[in-house]
């Protein structure tokens, strides 16, 4: 996957740094994740718009949000 090449995410990690050159400190990107699945429908994490359900987002991931602070 993708998500798990680390080539991609040192692509990304200098894409932040970039955007973060323009930010305030206190707006900057500390860390990030790429979640291997994506977000689906069927699985309750997208409306049937394609909006997030960040309240499904944040209990699934839980885990995995909790371990970036």
């Amino acid at each position: 996957s993708l998500a798990e090449n680390i080539r991609v995410q040192e692509l990304i990690q200098v894409e932040v740094d970039s955007v973060n050159e323009h930010l305030a400190r206190v707006e900057t990107i500390k860390k990030f994740t790429i979640l291997t699945k994506e977000l689906d429908q069927d699985d309750e994490e997208l409306t049937a718009t394609m909006k997030v359900r960040r309240s499904e987002v944040e209990r699934k991931f839980k885990d995995l949000i909790e371990s970036m602070y």
